[in-house]
């Protein structure tokens, strides 16, 4: 347990080394899909496009423009989970974010890419300031971990990653993985960390991770299982780390329109 919370604050919101893809997001033009990346490996290129065309097929990716979920962590039995909860305009980049702070709840409305123009409460009185400034900080860090945790493999083509093709490996169970290393430029809050991102030849999709808090250290393995569709896309809802669902997502939403009220203020 000790491991896996170290690894709770290692998301990043990141990607890779692909040539030409415009999006389909904000409403433009389709020139390409996610799917139709490519990459300097062609192994991986080979790898992600299958993978890509199985979790959001007919560009589903392209198409959601807003996910929820609440992400929850496990803390043992008897003790309250962990819950943050996300509600995103992915072609906006708003979001509005709750949580537990000091024992207070935090409801956060701020944009991704300018997040202390937002505004904060805390038990439904608005926050000013430095204080502020400090919490929608802390909601923005929060969206960039609890959103990797849930979306890491479709994130593979963020400007910023490295992925390189490592091979066919084979583990003790005897299960037949195809493996991607995922690095960082300088960019994301923690560009230090690695993954190798395990991806299952049979189904096309990734069911397990190494992460690797940086050059040198110890992987720590996270299991992601449970995919099935929501909306346009698949998501995996499940990370069971030695059996036990040590993190988990629950109300996960994946919408083309963002529900009316869904980034809605706290009522006065």
């Amino acid at each position: 347990m000790r491991t896996l919370l170290a690894v709770l604050v290692s998301g990043l919101v990141l990607g890779c080394n692909q040539e030409g893809t415009e999006a389909l997001e904000g409403g433009g033009d389709a020139v390409r899909s996610v799917a139709d990346a490519r990459f300097d490996d062609p192994e991986v290129t080979r790898v992600h496009s299958r993978m890509v065309e199985t979790m959001a097929p007919g560009n589903g990716w392209e198409r959601t423009r807003y996910i929820q979920w609440d992400w929850m962590v496990n803390r043992g039995e008897g003790v309250e989970p962990t819950r943050r909860s996300h509600r995103w305009d992915r072609w906006q980049n708003d979001l509005r974010t709750e949580a537990a702070v000091d024992g207070q709840r935090m409801i956060a409305l701020f944009n991704h890419d300018e997040p202390l123009a937002g505004r904060v409460w805390l038990d439904g009185e608005l926050q000013e300031g430095a204080r502020a400034d400090s919490l929608l900080t802390r909601a923005n860090a929060m969206f960039v971990n609890d959103s990797y945790w849930l979306l890491m493999p479709y994130k593979w083509t963020d400007p910023g990653v490295r992925a390189e093709y490592l091979g066919e490996q084979t583990d003790d169970d005897g299960r037949r993985w195809e493996v991607i290393q995922l690095s960082f430029e300088d960019v994301g809050l923690t560009p230090q960390n690695m993954y190798h991102a395990f991806v299952n030849p049979e189904t096309g999709l990734m069911e397990r991770w190494h992460y690797i808090a940086r050059e040198g250290a110890e992987p720590s393995m996270v299991n992601w299982s449970g995919w099935r569709s929501f909306g346009p896309i698949m998501l995996a809802p499940d990370r069971p780390v030695d059996g036990v669902s040590r993190i988990y997502f629950e109300n996960l939403v994946a919408d083309t329109v963002v529900p009316e009220g869904a980034l809605a203020a706290p009522a006065p």
